[in-house]
């Protein structure tokens, strides 16, 4: 009796009969469990997936809604365009990046889910998701700077992969008012999309690493890659031979005979990863060691600059000519600034009109504001996390808050292009807000045309 019933072609764990099989039931568990989740999220209720900190408005916040609008919203241009919810399944966002042209927007996720998105409608354009289980988070997202359409992802599985953006017209003052979706039995990271010849397009691993990436940059040439790993270590790869040409890295039972002024290698974790826009050869990185490490690619034994007093914990590093900017999270002084030709800290960011009753900063994401036109001498920084409940956009020169967003829940990540800042975090809520300054705004007199005084009137004079 035994052996009939463990029998492969009569046995199911579901007990089903030949006409059914289990693939059938698990897609249909599947279909059931994404409508209790919108029911729950349509009504308001509580969600039931724990990674998500949700939580209802009180009197206080709405009390601080309303100063927050009258303050930086009401009679400017400065408003939110769009602020999509998405499905819990796909998990909090953890890194996204604007593409150079700013007509697409691609999101990791913390599922190991990469979306591409409209850049101002937030519409998915295409997905792809990680096939591997548990899934692993994709920290890092970079644009390549000489390929067209091509993006590089980090994941936690030591996995650096290469993105091919299929090409998609879609216009940002025309945009779609469709979608084009995976099939999610088949979006997965090393397959070609689901959907016509003409569009299809594939994510393939590039390099391997047994530790988790956390950060990733690019230098302004393409010729290397430097990314940042779990277990302390800085590999700078080539990007033709895929190669480590150098790797950053010192063993701890020798990191104790080395004195701290001495020591030029991180020693914790390294989680951001920032490569200058016009040096090559200069890039930053920030660990969980409580320092921000400036490297010159030439330079083999070490790092060229330390600065400590930073408590990095996310991707919360930018650079711009001679200055960084740092966000720490910590509740007072978390955003700096410091200066690379002098070598120290330039200042501390105390901001003066933040509302009293923030209890920190804590900041998880730091960004310049990415504006060739209104922000290429780096006047302005954007910073997000879990104490102000909101993203912040701060004029470094005065260290006012020049408009702050309203954000629901923890933020993660922060990109911005031009006037259109993009941000989200730990609530599956993904926002799209417009930035303008009206100190930008030229006073321009009207002026008369001149008149001709060649042509003559036949009314000045009677008959």
């Amino acid at each position: 009796m035994a052996s009939s019933l463990l029998n492969n072609s009569t046995y199911s764990r579901f007990n089903l009969s030949q006409s059914e099989s289990d693939i059938q039931v698990f897609v249909k568990e599947y279909a059931d469990r994404i409508e209790e989740q919108l029911t729950r999220e349509d009504e308001g209720s509580k969600s039931a997936f724990l990674s998500f900190a949700e939580k209802r408005l009180s009197l206080t916040d709405v009390a601080w809604l309303q100063d927050n609008q009258e303050r930086f919203i009401k009679d400017t241009h400065n408003e939110n365009l769009i602020s999509l919810n998405y499905l819990s399944q796909t998990g909090f966002i953890c890194s996204m990046i604007y593409s150079p042209d700013g007509e697409h927007l691609v999101v990791g996720h913390s599922t190991g889910l990469i979306q591409m998105r409209h850049g101002s409608t937030g519409v998915v354009l295409c997905t792809l998701r990680n096939i591997q289980f548990p899934p692993k988070p994709v920290f890092a997202l970079e644009y390549s700077r000489l390929e067209e359409r091509v993006c590089y992802a980090t994941c936690t599985d030591g996995i650096i992969y290469r993105i091919e953006i299929p090409n998609m017209d879609t216009s940002i003052d025309d945009p779609p008012a469709f979608c084009i979706r995976a099939d999610p039995a088949l979006e997965c990271l090393n397959t070609q999309y689901y959907g016509s010849p003409s569009i299809s397009s594939c994510s393939t691993p590039w390099i391997t690493h047994r530790s988790a990436a956390l950060a990733l940059g690019i230098t302004a040439n393409q010729s290397k890659m430097v990314v940042g790993y779990s277990d302390t270590s800085i590999k700078v790869y080539d990007m033709e031979t895929l190669q480590a040409d150098t790797t950053y890295k010192v063993q701890k039972l020798r990191l104790q005979f080395i004195p701290k002024k001495l020591q030029r290698i991180h020693f914790g974790q390294v989680c951001a990863i920032r490569c200058h826009d016009q040096r090559p050869y200069i890039f930053a990185s920030g660990a969980w060691d409580r320092t921000l490490r400036i490297w010159d690619l030439r330079c083999k034994v070490g790092c060229v600059m330390t600065f400590e007093g930073v408590n990095i914990c996310g991707d919360s590093i930018d650079l711009n000519r001679d200055n960084c900017i740092v966000g720490s999270w910590q509740p007072t002084e978390a955003f700096t600034v410091w200066d690379l030709v002098a070598k120290k800290k330039l200042h501390t960011v105390r901001v003066q009109n933040r509302r009293p009753d923030v209890d920190g900063e804590y900041i998880y994401a730091c960004r310049y504001w990415r504006s060739k036109e209104l922000n290429r001498k780096g006047k302005y920084g954007i910073i997000g996390g879990s104490g102000t409940n909101c993203v912040e956009v701060i004029n470094l020169h005065n260290r006012y808050i020049s408009c702050s967003y309203p954000a629901q829940g923890t933020v993660l990540a922060i990109a911005s292009h031009n006037d259109r800042i993009a941000f989200g975090g730990t609530t599956p809520v993904l926002s799209i807000v417009s930035f303008h300054d009206p100190k930008h705004e030229k006073y321009v007199v009207e002026s008369e045309p001149e008149y001709d005084y060649t042509v003559r009137d036949p009314h000045w004079f009677d008959d």
